[in-house]
């Protein structure tokens, strides 16, 4: 009797420890929705309830690492006037800014934002080209376009990318080499995946459902990399340093963070960077020379 009696105490015990943990786990996840609810209420409250019926329009935007609250006003400036950098409150931010009327509150995800893409195929007009320059244009990317795709692993697909993107194919092949030594297969300890190595949560962000399809996963890489460029200002190492790293903590430290694997990382790439460009550069002025590509005392590039 002894015993049982243990074994029903113990079994009594067990349940209320249970139960009591499923409690704080509700307690906290309330706690953290409920927290989400009053910074977007907060947000949306700062210049009055009135003044969001009177010309003011607030502009949720979603990246890749924070949704910023965007007050925007005619006549004044856009004011970001929250920012939250936690992932689960962030996210509950931006879903719960849809339950506000579309004339009060728009949304963007701003990783999808074309304008941060400003020379997507067909959307850039170039300066009409006469006919001798319009040929040597065409022999320049056609000479281009056969370096890759005889040289480099998945170069047709790098060279056609990086066209569409406007981003140098170079930089693409040195980024892939060092992410996955060309393996389309490869899998990192953390997850990433494929040639270009990017998480599932970024190549979803980034429209690639399989990560493990070369053509799905070079063209979500250059479009994170066009991406990274446009949030720097074309500066090459810390758009480097920010594929590896996070474009959080080259933010945070002001250019390549003091992290030993980055600084290996960017100095890996920039090399091969600079290889490519000179076998590229080489491989030009051998079959450049064929169509006799003197103009103006210079070699047409």
């Amino acid at each position: 009797m002894k015993k049982r009696h243990l074994v029903d105490s113990l079994s009594v015990r067990s349940a209320r420890a249970r139960r009591l943990a499923e409690r704080r786990r509700s307690v906290r996840w309330i706690m953290s929705r409920a927290a989400a609810t009053l910074a977007l209420g907060a947000a949306f409250s700062i210049g009055g309830a009135t003044e969001t019926l009177q010309s003011v329009h607030f502009l949720v935007q979603k990246d890749l690492d924070a949704v910023r609250v965007v007050k925007q006003q005619q006549g004044s400036r856009d004011e970001v006037v929250a920012r939250l950098n936690d992932g689960f409150a962030a996210n509950s931010v931006f879903k719960l800014s849809r339950l506000f009327p579309d004339r009060m509150v728009s949304h963007r995800l701003a990783l999808f934002d074309d304008r941060w893409i400003p020379t997507l195929t067909g959307q850039v007009q170039q300066p009409k080209l006469d006919v001798f320059h319009e040929e040597m244009a065409r022999i320049n990317t056609a000479i281009r376009r056969d370096f890759f795709a005889n040289a480099i692993p998945f170069g047709d697909i790098i060279h056609e990318k990086s066209q569409k993107y406007d981003v140098d194919p170079a930089l693409v092949a040195a980024v892939m080499e060092t992410e996955s030594r060309f393996h389309k297969g490869a899998r990192s300890a953390v997850g990433a995946r494929g040639l270009m190595q990017l998480m599932p949560r970024t190549g979803r962000w980034l429209g690639a459902t399989n990560l493990y399809d070369p053509t799905q996963n070079v063209d979500a890489g250059v479009k994170y990399i066009k991406y990274l460029q446009g949030r720097f200002d074309g500066n090459l190492k810390k758009t480097i340093a920010a594929y590896n790293a996070g474009e959080g903590n080259v933010k945070r430290y002001g250019g390549v963070p003091p992290f030993n694997e980055t600084r290996s990382y960017v100095k890996k790439v920039l090399n091969r960077y600079a290889q490519r460009t000179q076998q590229l550069k080489a491989y030009d002025e051998r079959r450049g020379t064929a169509a006799g590509t003197e103009l103006d005392g210079s070699s047409l590039r």
